[in-house]
């Protein structure tokens, strides 16, 4: 022993350190000890004696030691009790200033390990452990300074995982006591299964998981719970006494015969009655605990060594009385004990992860043979070359449960399956029975699944996912109930509960049945997609096809000026106006020509009159309209030839319109009014455009995952339905512009519906496929039968029974068929015509009525003109009658005669009296002049 006043003499050397066969030089920045003493708190002398040797050789080890620098030991046996053992790690480590404690497991009792981590810890001296293999040192907030060179016992996991993918065994039974042990493993066993690495369609699934208190009694209710289950691989971590027990009752269960697989670990694989085709692990070297002192020893010269080339190394506590300081080069020495790497260690290759435990250790694998033999039949060990750890395995040395000689399938496979389907065409038809009637020959029953109302109303399915099942029923041998999906979805993955603390997502709609172990398989237009594949298994496609827009073929409208549309509006403002300049113009050429009058043939010289300006429209109007022109013809030259030039462009015109007319009203409309998924209308909705998919479907995540359209979705979001159908509906009514839906269902709707159309290209391409449980020993089977199905044509003759019959036949032959004009393209026409019938009833009833007032005028001036002639007359006859009294007057004047002028005057009043005419009441009064004849 060295002496308790040792004294560390500190040498500040500021020059160059050799470092033996290293051959390098580097600077010294700190003047750091030469002297480290390292504790050991071993099981016996031996050990004791081991250590004190390795550390003297360690001496002359230049590749770990640097010259100058020695190495001093301090050791003592352990003590079963822990309060002891705190103590003398006080008295005989610390107070000797070691710079690090290697830790063995005691003989008796499991805390002294525990003991020393905490004394140490305390002060962050590491403790290098080398035997202590209990999860509960993995904690760093305890045991802040505890390494060791073996592994914990959660770590055999890790070659749990790679047996069982190695055997292809994806499905297994966990049983594990409810102790830190037996929960890390599980943990550690659930975290490195789902790990993603280069197979990540190979994930061992955990079927049903059992958790004990350790002191077992009896485990048969528990093993009678499993005995139905379909894995049949069992993983166990137990004690040697738990493990017999557990033993003992699968045997009497018949449980471990064959077609069983039992791993377990170290501790069950000692079990007395452990039974014949057991397999369990053995960690190598794990009782060598001279192995593990060497190993420990030269790691901690190794991180001291690389240590002191760059840091300062402050001398370590000596009291544990004094708590007030701490020691920082602890800290930083654990640090570097950790990052160390052991190329050839004596137990392998030595190396340590986060939590200071040991990693890539090697284990053998054990099998049980008769009288309780263990036969190593394989060997989990690293690989220098890869850098990983490598599985060997002799599996023809195998003796497996049941003195089997061939490996087990590792699981039960059930000969009748619960299959979910969901209504989808053409897939899956579903039909309503009240009545109380079977199927037809070629459906399926097919109740609502777990319905808890309507439990007596039936439906009956069919399509091309129901002739795919019973094709697969009979390929790969299965029996099945059907059920349609219980709340008519796909299923989402969504938070139900969201007013509870810690709610998780859920699957929902068929995905959640599967998931949840309620169904075994799902037969339906299932897209494929990394969403559901992380939960459930799928085949290989059955069908493949993408994403597309259905939208309803926009409609030519059909007005009722429809007639016009050939031209537009200002040519057709030209053409009258033509027409009025042209009849204008004829007018006046006619008008002013010295040509425009001449006198006819055969007739008594009378003279014709030039064109007047009503004839002139007349003629510019039947020249347009083509209809012949009786009267009213151009008479000058030169208006004849406007006339024939105006011919011409009615000819043209009229021709122009005529086909126009044919191609806007028999023309094939549009196809679509989109051009796909990058369409800007789509990207940057507008107000009048309305898209959706429904709701949590496959083409819903496909949108979620799609950064480039999170606006599109954002908006179409909120017009989600609930299930396809009724957005197909919306769309043929014309309530939904674009239902984006598997391209599947699409193209046959539009090929059922000749008014909707798909538009664009196919984009998110995919497949559907069988949906099974993760692990479900029916995926190969379902998949090999897949393949040979469309290799042997029954997909073909699926798809032709089911999706192509009548698909674009119809609407093919009609889009190659010419379109016919019907009363909705012409109704404007007949208006038009209507338009001049009553045009003309107004006119004619306009001149009758004038011609009535004309006639009445006329009569009235007649009248007037008769009476005026009859005044006219009775002037005439007074001017006669006094001219014919005037001479008798001069006579009788002249013989003195005034009796008979008298007479004459009173003759002559009264002949004026009986010849005076009536004067109308309408006519002013006339009154004759008269006074001329008084005498």
């Amino acid at each position: 022993m060295w002496s308790n006043n040792l004294l560390v003499v500190v040498i500040l050397n500021w020059g160059t350190l050799v470092t033996g066969d290293i051959g390098s030089t580097e600077r010294r920045r700190y003047s750091n000890p030469t002297y480290y003493n390292v504790g050991g708190v071993l099981s016996s002398n031996e050990s004791v004696t081991y250590f004190k040797d390795t550390i003297s050789n360690l001496n002359f080890k230049d590749q770990y030691v640097p010259r100058g620098v020695t190495y001093h030991d301090y050791s003592m046996l352990m003590d079963p009790n822990p309060i002891k053992t705190a103590l003398n790690v006080c008295k005989n480590l610390i107070y000797h200033r070691v710079y690090a404690v290697v830790v063995s497991h005691p003989l008796t009792g499991d805390l002294s390990p525990a003991a020393v981590s905490y004394t140490s810890g305390f002060y962050h001296i590491p403790v290098i452990g080398i035997s202590s293999r209990d999860s509960a040192f993995s904690d760093k907030n305890i045991h802040v300074s505890f390494l060791r060179t073996v592994p914990p016992y959660s770590h055999q996991a890790d070659v749990w995982v790679d047996v069982l993918k190695h055997f292809n065994y994806m499905k297994v039974i966990f049983i594990h006591s409810s102790d830190t042990d037996g929960r890390a493993i599980l943990g550690r066993f659930q975290t490195t299964s789902q790990s993603v690495d280069e197979d990540v369609d190979r994930k061992v699934v955990v079927e049903q998981v059992i958790e004990f208190e350790p002191g077992l009694d009896s485990f048969s209710d528990r093993l009678m719970d499993v005995k139905g289950a379909q894995a049949r691989v069992f993983l166990m971590y137990a004690s040697k006494t738990d493990a017999e027990i557990i033993f003992r009752d699968a045997t009497f269960l018949n449980m471990t015969t064959v077609g069983y697989v039992w791993m377990v670990t170290e501790q069950a694989l000692d079990a007395a009655n452990a039974p014949e085709g057991l397999l369990g692990l053995r960690l190598v070297n794990a009782t060598n605990e001279h192995a593990h002192i060497q190993d420990s020893i030269y790691v901690l010269a190794s991180a001291i060594r690389d240590m002191n080339k760059s840091d300062e190394i402050l001398a370590p506590p000596s009291d544990c009385d004094n708590s007030g300081t701490t020691w920082t080069t602890g800290r930083l020495l654990f640090d570097y004990i950790r990052k160390q790497r052991l190329e050839n260690g004596a137990t392998g290759y030595v190396a340590f992860d986060d939590h200071g435990d040991r990693v890539h250790a090697e284990y053998d694998m054990v099998n049980v043979r008769a009288q309780g033999e263990h036969v190593a039949v394989g060997k989990y060990i690293y690989s220098k070359e890869t850098h990983k750890m490598r599985l060997e395995l002799k599996e023809q040395e195998i003796i497996w449960m049941g003195r089997s000689t061939s490996k087990p399938e590792g699981f039960m496979i059930p000969t009748h399956l619960n299959v979910l389907t969901i209504e989808e065409k053409p897939f899956v038809y579903t039909r309503r029975i009240d009545d109380g009637s079977d199927c037809n020959p070629e459906e399926i029953p097919c109740p609502h699944y777990n319905a808890t109302e309507d439990t007596d109303q039936l439906y009956c399915c069919k399509g091309f996912c129901m002739d795919l099942l019973k094709h697969l029923s009979k390929t790969i041998n299965f029996t099945y109930s059907l059920a349609l999906s219980p709340d008519g979805q796909f299923g989402n993955y969504v938070i139900r509960n969201f007013t509870q603390p810690g709610a998780k997502k859920e699957w929902t709609g068929l995905i959640g049945e599967l998931v949840y172990e309620r169904a075994d398989m799902i037969v339906a237009p299932l897209t494929i997609n990394p969403e559901r594949a992380e939960f459930i298994e799928f085949s290989k496609p059955f069908k493949y096809q993408g994403i597309t827009i259905l939208e309803k073929k926009p409609s030519r409208s059909s007005t009722l000026v429809s007639f016009l549309q050939p031209f537009s509006n200002t040519l057709w403002i030209l053409v009258m106006v033509s027409v009025h300049v042209v009849a204008l113009v004829l007018y006046l050429l006619d008008r002013f020509s010295p040509f425009g009058r001449f006198k006819l043939a055969n007739i008594d010289g009378t003279e014709e009159d030039a064109l007047n300006l009503s004839s002139a429209i007349w003629f510019a109007w039947g020249v347009l309209l083509n209809s012949g022109i009786g009267e009213g013809t151009p008479r000058s030259f030169s208006a004849r030839v406007l006339g024939m030039v105006w011919a011409g462009f009615a000819m043209i015109i009229v021709a122009s319109y005529t086909a126009n007319l044919a191609a806007f009203l028999v023309l094939e409309r549009p196809k679509t009014k989109l051009t796909g998924i990058n369409d800007a209308r789509l990207r940057n909705t507008m107000e009048n455009l309305t898209c959706a998919t429904v709701k949590g479907s496959a083409v819903d995540m496909y949108f979620r995952r799609q950064v480039e359209l999170s606006n599109m979705y954002r908006t179409m979001e909120a017009n989600n339905y609930d299930n396809a159908e009724q957005a197909i509906q919306d769309v043929k009514q014309g309530k939904l512009m674009a239902f984006i839906w598997d391209s599947s269902r699409l193209e046959f709707e539009a090929a059922q519906d000749c008014e909707l159309v798909t538009a664009g290209e196919l984009f998110g391409r995919s497949g559907y496929g069988v949906g099974l449980q993760k692990g479900s020993p029916w995926a190969d089977l379902v998949t090999l039968a897949i393949l040979d199905f469309h290799e042997s044509g029954i997909m073909e003759s699926l798809d032709n029974l089911w999706i192509l019959r009548n698909n674009m036949l119809n609407c093919e032959e009609n889009e190659k068929t010419p379109n016919t004009l019907g009363l909705k393209n012409m109704a404007g026409v007949f208006i038009l015509v209507l338009a001049g019938i009553i045009g003309g009833i107004v006119l004619i009833v306009i001149e009758v009525v004038y011609k009535r007032h004309q006639i009445k005028k006329q009569k009235r001036m007649e009248i007037a003109r008769h009476a005026a002639d009859r005044w006219r007359g009775a002037v005439e006859k007074r001017r006669t009658l006094r001219a014919s009294i005037l001479p008798s007057q001069r006579r009788a004047k002249s013989n003195g005669v005034k009796e008979a002028g008298s007479i004459s005057l009173a003759v002559d009043r009264g002949a004026r009296r009986r010849d005076e005419p009536r004067v109308p009441r309408y006519l002013p009064a006339y009154t004759p002049d008269v006074s001329h004849l008084v005498v």
